[in-house]
């Protein structure tokens, strides 16, 4: 009550021309009106002047100078997470401009600046004489990791820049560098215009080599980064473009280069995105995808892809209708595959329409698409070595389909299930010697289903899920040969089981009439363990089928499909699948395991695939790799990254990462070894080096301060 009673004397008393103002408050324990006019306030005080706030044990203010003196400890905040620390201070009634003496100054919780004296010149900028400026945390008497002091700096809190005069960088309080001006950002800013945190590497491609990135803000919307690599064997300028929009963006990143790899070419690469949303509801996206050669990306360690995509995208999806227009360029960058006789260009159009028959009930799914295929080549058979082949044609298809599903509930929750699809399509296919330039195909499909849901719950809580369930499937199709280019690569999978067509694509049609079993479990314990799993196998009528053995859907009968899951509480995920034959071969397998605890990390794959000459693979093949994230200490971190080809028992590529990480600075290194799979590519070691201020950067990270004074 003391404080109201007080404050109310003080917002009444007009004598005073700074608390006359609306825009200034004070409350405190005591305050007092000296006879000379002077106002003094003890206690706790706190003053108010817009979005500035002082917390101080005394303040007096004379109004026939137009001074406020405050005495401390004092703590001024402003609204752009500015903090002020000091002992005593002399202040303009507005509190904008005045000296501080033995201060401190945090921004954004992040950057502190020790200074013997702080001068306000107004409300945006703060001048400090002979400071030190850090970003580690600092307990009293201790030396911070690195700091840099200067004889004066100047913090504009507008445009959120701090500028140092003869200025040193100092680790562990060794001078190690001497800046005579330099100019940082404000950690609260996102953009500025500035270098940005260079990385040293060294590489058995481009030797020793040091990049400085340096980033020029081009207005509120666009930036660039421009990235200079230097090395004894390459001059590299890299560059990163973005520009916002209102409804999207645009990026662009390349490089240009001249290295004595390939001495006196021109080399380099130019990738761009870019993504609208359009008011009409669809969305517009593009890819840019180039290179000066194949083995640019590898040797400037760019992307780990082997064909580039170009391509824009029109789309649009809504809860019963989705739109899809695409067109696209592809170049391969492989030694085995000629881009003349690859589909360079693809024009591929969708619409899709789903809806629910009142009188029949059930889903029904309508859908129209386009694809179009140019290869650049002019001859109908690819070269005098390629025996039967044919890769030189161009192509254009139109299909529709109908697709129609229904479920019946019976008794004891027996469930049985129709499903019946509609295919039209329509090819026209140029310099193709065995296909007929014109061909006609309609199919038509349908299974009934029968399956059994089964659910037990024992006392101990677990719940326990089993599925039988069988489908009788026929297909039908007449038409003539059609080329099979979208479609090439079949994958036998839970998700596929019971599908009509289990290829990718249009082009390829499983006929015939079939029986499809599967048996589907799995089991949830009251401690959130889950396991579940699944066995399916296909019997046809007819064996003729243009899937290949690998697929594990060739012959009268499919190898077995085998696939589980598990995942427990401890963080372990583990997701397997394999066909395996009648006698025990496994001709297809893949197992992902994942651990995930605070400290660790770890994803582990393996593939493994038997030899097919109908996919271009004559031996057998099967990876293993690995990626393990340990956070062995606090502020330490080490990655690794582990890829071997189990088939030849060699590896294909490692890598090992140790990041040092506190709220003041960051230490990456990184080592690597690639091995080259092609005669255009050869094996590559390289180690990376970056230090990194944090504190003085934009966009600051969210570094956690781990430490506390007196712990180890």
């Amino acid at each position: 009550m003391i404080r109201l009673f007080l404050l109310t004397v003080l917002w009444l008393s007009a004598a005073q021309a700074l608390w006359a103002q609306d825009a200034a408050y004070l409350i405190a324990d005591r305050i007092e009106i000296l006879p000379n006019g002077t106002l003094r306030a003890s206690g706790s005080v706190t003053v108010w002047h817009g979005e500035v706030q002082i917390t101080a044990r005394d303040i007096t203010y004379a109004s026939s100078e137009g001074q406020l003196s405050l005495s401390g400890p004092i703590k001024l905040q402003d609204g752009s997470g500015t903090v002020i620390l000091a002992d005593q201070a002399d202040l303009s009634p507005d509190l904008s401009a005045g000296i501080i003496t033995s201060a401190r100054i945090i921004l954004s919780q992040q950057v502190q600046i020790a200074a013997a004296q702080i001068s306000r010149v107004n409300a945006t900028y703060s001048e400090a004489s002979h400071v030190s400026a850090t970003s580690c945390f600092v307990c009293n008497g201790q030396t911070p990791l690195w700091q840099i002091r200067a004889k004066r700096i100047v913090h504009d809190s507008a445009e959120k820049q701090i500028y140092f005069d003869q200025a040193q960088l100092r680790l562990m309080d060794v001078p190690v560098f001497f800046f005579p001006y330099l100019r940082l950002p404000d950690p609260s800013l996102k953009r500025a215009t500035g270098f940005l945190v260079p990385e040293l590497t060294t590489s058995t491609t481009l030797g020793t080599a040091i990049r400085t990135p340096y980033f020029i803000k081009l207005g509120a919307h666009r930036d660039i980064t421009l990235s200079p690599m230097v090395s004894s064997r390459t001059n590299t300028l890299g560059l990163k473009y973005r520009h916002a929009y209102r409804t999207g963006i645009i990026e662009l990143e390349g490089a240009y280069s001249r290295d004595t790899l390939l001495a006196g070419q021109d080399r380099g690469y130019l990738f761009g995105t870019a993504n609208f949303a359009l008011d009409t509801g669809y969305a517009l996206t593009g890819q840019l995808q180039s290179t000066s050669d194949p083995a640019y990306l590898f040797e400037y360690d760019v992307k780990e892809i082997d064909r580039l995509e170009n391509k824009i995208t029109l789309e649009r999806s809504q809860s019963d209708r989705s739109i899809e227009l695409r067109f696209s360029n592809y170049h391969s960058l492989r030694d085995s595959e000629s881009n003349a006789t690859q589909p360079t260009l693809v024009t591929e159009a969708i619409v899709q329409q789903r809806g629910y028959p009142g009188g029949l009930g059930g889903v029904l799914d309508l859908e129209a698409s386009l694809l179009t295929s140019y290869r650049s080549s002019t001859s109908p058979v690819d070269g005098p070595d390629s025996g039967d082949e044919v890769d030189g044609y161009d192509t254009l298809r139109l299909s529709s389909l109908a697709k129609y599903r229904r479920d019946w509930v019976l008794p004891k929750g027996l469930v049985v299930d129709f499903a019946t699809e509609l295919e039209a399509s329509q090819y026209v296919v140029r310099q193709h010697q065995n296909i007929a330039p014109v061909n006609t195909r309609i199919s038509g499909s349908g299974a009934l289903g029968l399956r059994w849901p089964l659910a037990q719950r024992f006392a101990s809580g677990a719940l326990q899920r089993l599925e039988p369930r069988v489908q009788l499937a026929r297909v039908v199709s007449n038409s003539d040969p059609i080329p099979n280019q979208d479609s090439t690569q079949v994958e036998f999978d839970e998700g596929n089981l019971f599908r009509f067509n289990r290829a990718p694509g249009f082009d390829l049609i499983e006929t015939g009439t079939r029986v499809n079993i599967g048996l589907t479990g799995g089991i949830d314990y009251p401690n959130q363990t889950k396991i579940g799993w699944e066995i399916g196998r296909i019997y046809r009528t007819d064996s003729a089928n243009s899937f290949t053995k690998t697929s594990g859907l060739g012959g009268h009968v499919s190898d077995w499909l085998l696939a589980t899951h598990i995942k427990t509480p401890l963080g372990i995920e583990l997701v397997a699948r394999s066909l395996l034959k009648d006698f025990g071969q496994l001709t297809k397998s893949e197992i992902r395991a994942s651990w995930r605890t605070d400290k660790h990390r770890l994803d582990a794959t393996y593939a493994g695939l038997t030899a097919d000459e109908a996919e271009n693979r004559d031996v057998a093949l099967s990876s293993l790799a690995l990626k393990w994230n340990y956070q062995f200490l606090p502020d330490w971190l080490s990655t690794s990254e582990f890829q071997f080809d189990t088939s030849i028992g060699e590896p294909s590529k490692f890598k090992f990462g140790l990041e040092y990480a506190n709220e003041c600075v960051v230490v990456d290194f990184s080592a690597s070894r690639r091995f080259a799979t092609s005669s255009t590519l050869t094996d590559k070691t390289e180690f990376g080096l970056s230090v990194e201020l944090a504190g003085f950067s934009t966009g600051v990270r969210n570094i956690k301060k781990s430490r506390q004074c007196g712990a180890l």
